[in-house]
Formats: C-alpha cells, structure tokens, sequence
C-alpha cells in the first residue's frame, strides 16, 4: 500500500508558516530529561522530502509511545501543533514543533520502510534559499488554515522579553531560556503557607498553570507573594513572564512536567483581556471507580464521582507538628458501579456541602490502602471542581438522578474479610457483637439506625485551650485567667467543647457512647459555643436542650475498640459521625432487606 506524504510540509512550518494537518512518518523517537510519568519525548519525523529531529509529543500523547501504539515508521496526521522558537547557547535560536494531537494513519509495522528520500532539514541549509510561506496547492494536501497565528503579548509587558513575537508553549520551557512569554490559565491556587526556623521567616503560595501543550507549578515567596495573590485568580488567564525555572521536586508536585517556575522580582504578570474561551482548561484524565482497586498504593489519578455520603468535619493532631488537621471522608459512586471514600483536607474539609449530593471532579489524588482496603486521598496540589460544567459530569448527574442512586455499588475502601466500616451497610448490636468488632488489635468501624435514649448533661461542656492546634481542657486560675498545661500558657480567653456521653439502643440491644465536639453538636442540634453559654447563664434552657433531644433516631457511624482501664478491659465506643435520617435511603435499605429474605419484590 502507498502512503501519501505532506511533501514540503515542514519547509513551511519551520520557517513558521502554515499547514493544515501535514501527513509525516516518524523515523525515530529519543527521550529526553526525565524519567518514569515524567519523561519527555522528541521525534525525527518526515514529510519524504525533508527530516526534522525537534518535534516534542505533548504530555498527553506519551502513552501512545509507550505502548508501541505509535512507533517507528509510522504515518500518522499531525491534526493540532504549535510552534516556538528556543534559544540555543550560542548556536542562536531554533524553532521546535510541538505536537498536540495527532492520528495514526498506519501502524509503523504495516509501513516497515522510510517513505520517500527525505534530506535533513536545518536553518543553515534553509537559509541559503528563498522559503515559501503558504503550502502549495496540492491535491494530497488540505488547504492550510489551522494552525494558529503567532500571539502577540500584551502592551504593558517589557518589550525587550518579546523578540520572538509570541507567546510560548510551557513544554518547551527549560532553565536554558530566559527572554520568554506564556499565555497560560490558572488551574489552582494555594492558601498563603508561612513558615519560621533559624534561617528567618516567610511566606509563599504556589498555582498550577496549563495550555494547550501541558501544566507547570509556580510558586512566589515572600514580596512576590504579597504582589501577586490576590490580582491572580483561579480559572483567569494570565500572560507571564521572567520567571526562575528549576527541575521539579516530584515530592510536592503531581504535574507532568520535568520543571517548575519561581517567580522572581524580575517577574511580569498581565492578565488576558482578549477572548480566551479557545484556552484549555483543566486536562483530566478520569478513571473508573471500579478499577481503582486494581492500581498500586500511592499511585496518582483522577476521578470523578456522585457524593453519595458525607462524614461530619474531623478535628485531629498532627503527632510531629502538633497542627490541628481538619478532614472529612466522603464517598463517591459512578456508573461503573464502585464506590470509594475520597478524604477532604482544611478548607475544603470545612466548606463541603453534601446539599444536592454534588458531582466531585478531582485531579490528582493520591491511593491509600489500608488494612486491605483502598481510598483516595487529596494532596496539597490536587484540584477539586463541584458540580463543574464539563460532559463527565453531566453525564453522571443524569445516571445519578435517573436510578443510580438506588443501585448497589461495591466499595472499594470496604475492609477485606471483614465488615467495610463504611455507610454502605447497617448492622445491629447484636450483629455487631457477633462479628466481635472492637475485640481486634485496631478499632473497627460499622454503621447502624439507632435512637439516642439517653444523654449525659453533667460535664458535658467544658473551657478548651483557644490556640486552634489545641482543645485541652483548660485549668481556672480564678484570677480572670486560664491556664493550658499543654501549651504552658495562660489566657484571659477560651472556647468551648463538647464532650458528650449518651445510650444508643435499637431493637438488639443498646450501648454507651462517647461523642466527640463535631459529632455532639449535630445531635444536640445545637454549636458547642451556643450549648456553652446556656450553660453559663440559661440552667433550664440547657438541661430542656438534653431532654428535648432523647428518643431522636439518627444513623451513627461508630468506632469500637476494647480498652484497659485500671485493670478493667471493656468496650469503648465512640461516634465518630451522627446524620439525621434519610428516610428515602431507609426505605430503599428495608425494602432491600425484604427482597433479600423473601426472594419477592416489594
């Protein structure tokens, strides 16, 4: 079979003209800088008149390399490109085409030869002819509209960082160059982080960027930090320039790029008042919940899902920093079936809204396993998107709404050989005490519909230490002062804490509860600092409060484990997360459990 090449194709498109989806044969391809997820990859590629060496795949088409998808000898159709020129230390510029996208046309082992006798092409030998600067008009080859015309920077940028023209790609970035411009969307942006040690103190925040050829991190520290924060925001588009570029530490970044920027005091930033709907967005590369349980720990990915259920908000200590951590664990389905439990982290933790079970996009969380089991996890530089306008998610929002909210799913952070701790099943006391949960050597965790029969009110309030890494009970120095034997400090402040004892029972059995401050105020119905100041000064009030609440039915999610006190082993039981009932989701579950012993539809 022969194949029609593009003849001429990269005489005009190295010269920085125009062509419309060029048909060339790759001859060759060499990694460069990097390794593992983060490789790069340059192309001698053909057109069967001239070769050229210094065509780079973009990120997203690495595993088409990879996987001997496209190899050797290949056609293929050069559907998107750019082009930009790159400096070279003392051999002046050179202009590198950076593929987009891309069709194979025929597989390299169907072609097995070079077609054509093409010649190396190169600025000396191109210099020594006139260049055309439009295709010509072939039969074989469309007309040449598509690639984009160079952009031009904005005004108020340095004219003298501009000699090329345009802006460039961020894969063809590296610390070798120095006079560039990128036109670039914002995909995130950290909070401000400070810090202090012996060396002094600091502050930075760092954004992820992306265009059409990939994404990078950027990070400004201390009066860059002040300048830029709040004039960049989230989803804009900015042009920047002047920024330091090292290789990238793989231990805080996810991105698939072998560097990463620093801005400077050098550093330009101009937003793009231009229409700027053609730039990319978010690149997403989503995988199925149901195969996630088959991807190694630690691994990297995205996911979008439903939020079927939410856990309250968690308050813990970190051990080597003594921070206080806010987390909160939600589970997500999709139309594959599987469900797993996605761990929010400070803000987003805090902010979640469960109302309209949201659509969760989310690039670049980490797995964990445990105990067998797998979740996900979000990083410092995982993105989250709720609800996004995107066909994934209306996709899902449609299955959800339409019958996938009923249906069985299997929960992949489910424990192996046991009970999956999760909301995705309710069992009883005395199923509970059968499967002897809490008698292992780590807590265990079920779920159950339970009614709160009894609560504890003495005691149930208490002055915690103010510093928001700390909520130790705090010692009353009776002089207008509190003292913190954590933090070895007194304060003329405090606030309060809930912690609540209760009996829960069902129809199997009842048992004695411990609620923590998040947990408590949900079944009190009432804010710890609310419950604290009838305490204070409205007695009658705040004993009705705990009368008003027996007898209510909430569905508990509890942690069982047996510990020794003064020789004594028992059961400890705490509530790790209390949620009014769902009586369409109950329902469901009863009329489940009939089918299920009854073999009849109901």
């Amino acid at each position: 079979m022969s194949y029609q090449l593009s003849e001429g194709s990269l005489e005009i498109i190295m010269n920085g003209g125009q062509y419309d989806k060029p048909i060339m044969q790759v001859l060759g391809s060499k990694k460069i800088q990097g390794s593992g997820a983060n490789e790069r990859f340059r192309l001698l590629v053909s057109d069967g008149k001239h070769s050229h060496s210094f065509a780079m795949l973009a990120t997203q088409l690495h595993d088409k390399l990879i996987t001997g998808e496209l190899s050797d000898y290949s056609v293929v159709q050069i559907d998107r490109f750019i082009t930009s020129l790159l400096k070279m230390t003392g051999k002046g510029e050179k202009r590198v085409m950076i593929i987009l996208d891309l069709t194979i046309i025929a597989p390299g082992s169907q072609v097995g030869k070079t077609l054509g006798t093409p010649k190396t092409w190169s600025e000396e030998t191109a210099s020594s002819k006139p260049q055309p600067q439009q295709a010509p008009k072939q039969n074989h080859a469309p007309a040449p509209m598509s690639m984009p015309k160079p952009v031009p920077a904005p005004a108020n940028l340095d004219s003298s960082i501009l000699n090329s023209k345009m802006t460039h790609p961020i894969a063809s970035l590296s610390p070798y160059q120095n006079k560039w411009v990128i036109k670039v969307r914002v995909m995130s942006k950290s909070p401000i982080r400070t810090w202090s040690n012996a060396k002094g103190e600091g502050k930075l925040f760092s954004m992820d960027l992306c265009d059409e050829s990939g994404e990078i991190r950027a990070t400004a520290f201390k009066n860059e930090c002040d300048k830029f924060y709040d004039m960049i925001q989230v989803d804009n588009v900015y042009y920047i320039s002047r920024c330091s570029l090292k290789t990238a530490n793989k231990r805080f970044s996810t991105l698939k790029n072998d560097y990463e920027m620093s801005f400077t005091p050098e550093t330009v930033v101009a937003e793009c008042t231009e229409d700027t709907s053609s730039m990319p967005g978010i690149q997403y590369d989503f995988i199925p919940i149901n195969k996630i349980a088959d991807k190694d720990p630690d691994t990297i990915l995205d996911v979008i899902g439903v939020c079927k259920f939410a856990s309250d908000m968690q308050e813990l200590t970190a051990k080597s920093t003594g921070r206080l951590l806010k987390k909160r664990e939600v589970t997500i389905v999709d139309s594959s079936g599987g469900a797993v439990v996605l761990t929010l982290w400070g803000n987003e933790a805090e902010s979640f809204d469960t109302n309209g079970n949201p659509v969760i996009a989310a690039k670049g969380t980490r797995i964990s396993e445990f105990n067998g089991s797998k979740s996900l996890s979000c990083l410092n530089s995982t993105v989250l998107r709720f609800n996004p306008d995107m066909p994934e998610a209306h996709a899902l929002r449609g299955w959800y709404d339409n019958g996938g909210a009923d249906l069985d799913v299997v929960n992949i952070s489910a424990k192996v050989g046991g009970y999956s701790g999760g909301s995705n099943e309710w069992i009883t006391f005395a199923e509970a005490e059968s499967r002897q949960l809490g008698s292992g050597e780590k807590g265990d965790y079920y779920s159950m519909l339970g009614v709160l029969t009894f609560t504890f009110s003495d005691n149930a309030v208490y002055k915690a230490c103010p510093q928001e890494a700390c909520n130790k009970k705090l010692v009353d120095q009776e002089n207008g002062l509190f003292r913190c034997e954590k933090c070895n400090r007194e304060f003329p402040n405090y606030k309060y804490r809930i912690l609540l004892a209760a009996n829960v029972s069902d129809p199997t059995g009842d048992q004695r509860v411990t609620a923590f401050n998040e947990s408590a105020e949900v079944m009190l119905g009432r804010s710890a600092d609310e419950i604290g100041r009838m305490f204070e000064y409205d007695k009658s009030g705040y004993s009705q409060l705990f009368d008003d609440v027996k007898f209510k039915t909430f569905v508990f999610k509890f942690r069982a484990k047996m510990e020794t006190y003064s020789d004594e082993t028992r059961l400890k039981t705490t509530v790790i997360n209390a949620q009014p009932v769902d009586y369409k989701e109950g329902n469901a579950r009863l009329l489940k459990s009939i089918k299920s012993m009854t073999g009849v539809d109901v």
